[in-house]
């Protein structure tokens, strides 16, 4: 039987050394991910505030045809009264 294999100090260090920059390599890709996720987010909730924005400009605009139609029909009552009494 084979007893275990000896590792030299050289390729420990060297070992280490690669395990450093992966794990260096691994926290910059994390700070880029969470980067990324913080303008995802800020995306959408400028995106969520247009749509309520939009929404609320709808329904007020919705609000103002229906009062400018009631006055049209009023308008319209009055000059077909007018045009009678002609």
């Amino acid at each position: 039987m084979k007893g275990p294999e000896v590792i030299s100090k050289e390729q420990l260090i060297s070992m280490i050394h690669f395990l450093e920059k992966r794990d260096e390599a691994s926290k910059k890709e994390n700070l880029e991910l969470k980067k990324l996720i913080k303008e995802l987010q800020e995306t959408h909730n400028q995106k969520v505030k247009s749509q309520a924005d939009l929404l609320a400009s709808i329904d007020r605009l919705t609000k103002q045809v229906a009062v400018l139609t009631g006055d049209n029909k009023k308008l319209q009552q009055q000059i077909d009264e007018l045009l009678k009494q002609i």
